[in-house]
């Protein structure tokens, strides 16, 4: 098992809007950049590490400090313990952010990743809708392994029959009904770590919604095992690009693989 690790790489920009909105932990860092491919991590069985997204919400004030808040939280805790409560980034969120009238209120997603035992295994957490999917070297496919956490899909999970897959609502179905929010009244839920077993060749993505509201996993290319990751996420960004990307986008791509011939 000592030849197999995880590589990772981040690529983050904003693309209409005004100020960039998301944050990226990769690498023990917190980063907020307007534009910005990171350095391909390699991570060993026994190494600690933990990839994250988050997005500011664009409604709330301050959405960018908020993400940037929820992502140092999560640094935090992965440092002093184990497990990540989402109880403890909402409480840190509305510690930092609630008492100023310019950024109570600030809200932000989250899509978090961590390592889990035996080597290969893995925990998800998220909040929101921002977002973890799974490649599968086995089919050649992109999964979601995350639901959005919003109306329409609690709707869908209530088995309402008036909504229907691959359809169009409005807006308001896809208001968020969890998110980190800079009030002291405000709680989460504390949902349980999803867990998610890799072998050599899987993949992980962890995006904001900017990714997948542009362009969902069905159109997204195949990570071949000779491809760089970097060359994966340089193409997925002319991707959007090509179909009009209005929003910031955030994506860290995970790998378990053997070789150490893609880092760079």
């Amino acid at each position: 098992m000592t030849d197999l690790y995880y590589e990772m790489q981040a690529l983050t920009w904003r693309a209409k809007p005004p100020i960039q909105q998301d944050a990226i932990l990769i690498g023990n860092k917190v980063i907020q950049h307007d534009g910005l491919i990171s350095k391909c991590y390699l991570y060993q069985k026994d190494d600690d590490w933990c990839a994250a997204v988050s997005d500011g919400v664009s409604s709330s004030p301050k959405a960018e400090q908020a993400s940037k808040c929820v992502l140092n939280s999560v640094l935090q805790q992965t440092q002093t313990q184990q497990r990540i409560h989402l109880k403890q980034v909402q409480d840190d969120l509305s510690q930092y952010l609630a008492g100023n009238s310019k950024t109570y209120a600030s809200s932000a997603t989250l899509a978090v990743v961590t390592p889990s035992s035996p080597f290969g295994f893995v925990n998800i957490q998220h909040l929101g809708d921002s977002r973890v999917y799974l490649f599968s070297s086995h089919n050649q496919y992109w999964y979601a392994l995350t639901q959005d956490h919003n109306f329409i899909t609690e709707m869908q999970q209530n088995g309402e029959a008036e909504i229907k897959a691959n359809e169009q609502y409005a807006s308001f179905y896809y208001m968020l009904n969890h998110c980190f929010c800079a009030d002291s009244l405000h709680e989460v839920p504390e949902f349980s770590p999803k867990e998610e077993y890799l072998v050599v060749g899987d993949a992980l993505l962890i995006c904001s919604d900017g990714v997948h509201d542009v362009l969902e996993c069905n159109h997204w290319k195949p990570l071949m095992p000779e491809t760089p990751l970097k060359t994966w996420l340089l193409n997925m960004k002319t991707a959007l690009h090509q179909n009009h990307s209005f929003d910031n986008v955030s994506m860290i791509l995970i790998r378990l693989t053997q070789e150490n011939q893609h880092a760079g």
